[in-house]
């Protein structure tokens, strides 16, 4: 039978199993805590009773025993009490007194402990009951639930609390040491970083990542009591990070683990230096051609030249790996948009991407640009995602020759970070900006270093994927491949470019330059 059949059978029983207490005990809430009894033993046991008509025998003969096993908890309690001298004759010294003085409040302290680790619906019905003196009758209604719900509840906390106070809880090493998560977003709208502006959703997911915990446990584990917890477990729940099974909760998203990302260093570094000197010597050959174009700046010197033309082949590769090796349709995600949502258990310190700006277009879709940020050019280039519509507006429009207003809010920010360039109230792009034409060409030019750089990055995405399934969780190992292709193939554009600047083929500017970025006028 289920919970809810016996329920409802207690139910129609719960006048008779009252009047059997009262003819027993006579004292109310004696005859409160046998009844509570009955209840939580029977509701407990209904796995067991598979006949519903042999449900009343069964009722009964729990009945019975829990007034037996009643009286003698009950005689227990008399005997201790006689030893300890109810009567006033036992003397009790000052020493004695302070011993028992620092007891009690080491019990005060342990049900303080037991009653922040129980869950809502059993925390709520103990402080109606025991702090604010509702009756089971008056809690049941407020709440919702059966009359013989709340008595099961309540007999079930008083269970808990007992137990718990007798236990030796140590604290998990995430409540002084709660480790660092930073999340990594994929695709069109970013719903998710507000999720992480604390630190306590961080913790959870990293607690929860390979072991799977009931609230209980996370509370004891981060050192945060349940009720803290609660909103912050919903929260993610929603959010599709964390998904329940049964009473515990695991995370649901891929995190890159510092020990995943070092082991997979050591077997890959070998590989860059080749392609990256492959790459370097591709694009300087072409280089000549490419000053002949009418984009071309004598202010574009070689090495800014050499890093924008990379670069340009860098996302070309991108794109083709992408159609040999696709990555799947991005899923719907539950807080809104298109993407791929997963973390770091670290301070980004192993990532050599660090943000991109792919295909900005503007509203009238005469002009876009892209912007890639690699941790190595930093100092130089640290193109900002903030405020993507405006910037990406105003800089398209900057392009075309279209002047911002003064009242933009976003051409101060624009200057300041080298982007662009003001004088005399003109606002002049710093970085290349080429014809729909001249592009093409560059591309085709670019093929040879194209094709190497994807055949790169198609070895080192594959490796990863295998790698990383061996580090996940296997319920998140259908996450790998995507998240695999996603981070590592942007990574590769990042180590190609950190092995020709350690080999002085390219020189980071000491000032504001945007060396990775270029625009694109359509007609």
């Amino acid at each position: 039978m289920t919970e809810k059949q016996v329920s409802k059978l207690i139910s129609e029983n719960l006048t008779a199993v009252y009047g059997y207490a009262f003819g027993r005990l006579f004292d109310k809430s004696e005859v409160d805590f046998l009844v509570s009894d009955i209840i939580y033993a029977t509701v407990t046991s209904a796995g067991k009773i598979k006949d519903p008509d042999a449900f009343h025998g069964f009722f009964w003969r729990i009945a019975e025993n829990t007034y037996h096993n009643f009286l003698r908890k009950k005689a227990r309690t008399a005997k201790i009490g006689s030893i300890y001298g109810e009567t006033g004759d036992l003397q009790i010294s000052p020493q004695e007194e302070y011993a028992a003085k620092e007891e009690a409040e080491e019990e005060i302290y342990l049900l303080r402990r037991e009653l922040s680790l129980l869950s809502k619906v059993n925390r709520e019905i103990c402080i109606a009951y025991y702090k604010d003196g509702k009756t089971c009758s008056e809690i049941a209604k407020e709440i919702g639930l059966s009359l013989e719900m709340v008595k099961y509840h309540l007999f079930k906390t008083r269970k808990l609390l007992k137990e718990g106070m007798g236990m030796t809880r140590k604290l998990g090493e995430k409540s002084y040491n709660p480790g660092v998560f930073r999340l990594n977003f994929w695709g069109d709208w970013n719903h998710y970083g507000e999720v992480f502006n604390r630190r306590l959703p961080g913790a959870i997911c990293l607690a929860a990542y390979y072991t799977a915990m009931t609230m209980q446990e996370l509370s004891i584990e981060l050192g945060v009591a349940v009720p803290y917890l609660e909103d912050e477990v919903e929260l993610l729940e929603k959010a599709g990070i964390l998904c329940r099974e049964g009473p515990k909760y695991r995370t649901n998203i891929v995190i890159l683990t510092d020990e995943y990302d070092k082991e997979f260093q050591r077997k890959t570094e070998a590989i860059y230096p080749g392609f990256a000197k492959k790459a370097y010597d591709g694009v300087a050959g072409i280089l000549p051609e490419i000053k002949k174009m009418d984009f071309y700046d004598p202010r574009y010197d070689d090495n800014r030249l050499l890093f924008s033309m990379l670069n340009i082949a860098f996302i070309q590769a991108y794109k083709k790996a992408k159609t040999i090796s696709p990555i799947s349709t991005p899923p719907r995600l539950t807080l809104g948009g298109n993407g791929w949502v997963f973390g770091h258990d670290n301070d980004y310190k192993n990532n050599h991407f660090c943000g991109i700006a792919m295909e900005m277009w503007n509203r009238d879709c005469t002009a876009w640009f892209s912007a890639e940020n690699y941790k190595v050019i930093k100092e130089a280039q640290n193109f900002r995602h903030t405020m993507f519509r405006e910037r990406s507006e105003t800089i398209c429009n900057i392009m075309l020759g279209k002047m911002p207003g003064t009242d933009n809010p976003v051409i101060k920010n624009l200057v300041n970070e080298g982007i662009v360039s003001e004088a005399s109230g003109k606002y002049t792009a710093r970085f290349p900006v080429f014809s729909d034409n001249e592009f093409r060409r560059i591309c085709e030019l670019l093929k040879p270093v194209t094709d190497a750089v994807c055949d790169c990055m198609t070895d080192i995405s594959d490796r990863a994927e295998a790698l990383l399934s061996e580090h996940v969780p296997p319920k998140l190992k259908n996450q790998c491949g995507d998240i695999a292709k996603i981070y590592h193939r942007l990574d590769v554009m990042a180590i190609l470019l950190e092995c020709l600047i350690k080999d002085n083929y390219l020189t980071v500017p000491k000032e504001k330059t945007p060396l990775c970025i270029f625009g694109v006028k359509i007609g």
